[in-house]
């Protein structure tokens, strides 16, 4: 392996966002390396798609590539919250082409693969120890290990993007990531075969018909959590992921009495309304069962000397808007752009670095603000969540007062969206299910 010891641009991280990052850059012409701790294909959770993706893709000229892989794909979302089923439709929203449900160790691996064509070189099985900044425009420089041999080397570059998910080699080298305190939930998760699916049609379908008769993403609110912890329902190709996000304070109460963690949700998946009919006669995927708690945190800093934070490793919310991959492209897109106009002009980067940072937090602000069930408004965040509010269109606009009121949270999108003076936006563009068949 034979990682050099100089470029323009180090990436860490070969996921989502550290793949389009890598593969922005070298199409703009700069020597970009991009470090990645695992080899893939690997697993990674988080399989669930919105249609805003594929601009993206596009740029990135990968589209055709996922296209082929034959991913499923989805028409839209259906909710069953505090006993209403609701169903929205993408379609209506001005979107031509379906959102998918990837299997992320394929989906990752097609990205990554893409940025290796257009020129990145890209080292697996590298595990980023530390990283050097300076401040103005002298060379950073990054420390890594092979985890192969355990030997130590050493690569110097004018810019560092962190990519590393939740891993955030450099907040927490910094010290600058904070767990969100209104988000203190744990998930479990895992797979199951053969479960069956909503379709668009408001019917629980058999998984033979998933190619003929498109699937929803199906999300529930968990009964015994209030208006806080809720269900995931992912059909893939060969399984579907399911999963509980729960607040840590209610886990706090579970009596396992014994048992474990898996056989909690296992039980819990058999009770909760719909979803117990939808794995009625499915099997749980032996081995496949995970967790993870305090995974919602910030990043009190998203540039500085040297360095931009993008994707989960500036921040990560909550699942429940599906945003994580989108959010994740949209940063490369936009550190790729500040990163490109400082090395044309060394003395915007400030100015660049701000405009990057402020577009950023805006958009983790929203995606906060409709994901708590009751937001708080009035600081500099929410200000920033407002600004990205006003520089959507106009569906985009819908598409989200929609889906919070889908979800119970209306209040919270006309929150942020009280700027929008004048203009009045449909927030109620899906249709109610009386009854799931």
């Amino acid at each position: 392996m034979n990682i050099p010891q100089q470029c323009d641009v180090v990436i860490i991280g070969g996921g989502p966002a550290g793949s389009t990052s890598a593969t922005f850059l070298s199409q703009k012409g700069y020597d970009v390396v991009l470090l990645e701790r695992h080899k893939h294909p690997r697993h990674h959770i988080g399989e669930n798609t919105i249609p805003q993706f594929w601009k993206y893709t596009d740029l990135a000229q990968v589209s055709d590539k996922i296209a082929a892989e034959g991913f499923i794909q989805k028409a839209g979302g259906t909710t069953f919250w505090n006993g209403r089923i609701r169903q929205v439709d993408f379609k209506d929203f001005g979107y031509s082409r379906q959102a998918l449900h990837v299997e992320r160790d394929r989906f990752d691996l097609i990205l990554l693969e893409n940025a290796r064509e257009k020129g990145v070189q890209i080292f697996e099985e590298v595990s980023v120890l530390s990283v050097d900044l300076q401040d103005g425009q002298q060379e950073q420089s990054l420390t890594y290990r092979l985890l192969k041999d355990k030997s130590l080397g050493k690569i110097t570059c004018r810019f560092i993007v962190d990519a590393s998910g939740q891993n955030a080699v450099i907040a927490k080298q910094m010290g600058i990531r904070t767990i969100d305190k209104d988000f203190r939930f744990m998930s479990l998760w895992g797979y199951f075969k053969n479960s069956k699916y909503i379709g668009l049609n408001g019917k629980a379908h058999s998984v033979e018909n998933l190619r003929t008769i498109l699937p929803t993403t199906f999300i529930c609110s968990f009964a015994e959590t209030g208006n806080w912890g809720w269900s995931w329902h992912i059909p893939l190709r060969e399984s579907t992921s399911v999963g509980l996000i729960l607040p840590l304070e209610f886990m706090k109460t579970v009596q396992l009495n014994g048992g474990s963690w898996e056989s909690y949700f296992r039980q819990k998946c058999c009770e909760i309304p719909i979803l117990e009919d939808l794995l009625a006669n499915a099997q749980f995927c032996e081995g496949s069962f995970a967790k993870i708690q305090d995974y919602s945190y910030r990043s009190t800093q998203l540039a500085g000397p040297g360095f931009f934070l993008i994707g989960d490793a500036a921040g990560f919310i909550d699942p429940i808007f599906s945003i994580g991959i989108v959010l994740g492209m949209y940063s490369a897109y936009t550190a790729t752009w500040a990163i490109d106009r400082s090395f044309k002009n060394p003395s915007s980067l400030v100015h660049n670095q701000a405009l990057f940072s402020s577009q950023l937090q805006g958009r983790l602000e929203v995606a906060r603000s409709l994901a708590l069930p009751h937001y708080q408004s009035g600081d500099r965040a929410c200000d920033l969540a407002k600004t990205t509010i006003q520089m959507e269109r106009a569906l985009e606009q819908e598409l989200m007062a929609t889906w919070s009121t889908m979800t119970t949270r209306p209040e919270n999108f006309q929150a942020i969206a009280s700027s929008l003076k004048g203009r009045e936006i449909n927030s109620n563009k899906f249709r109610v299910i009386e009854e799931m068949i």
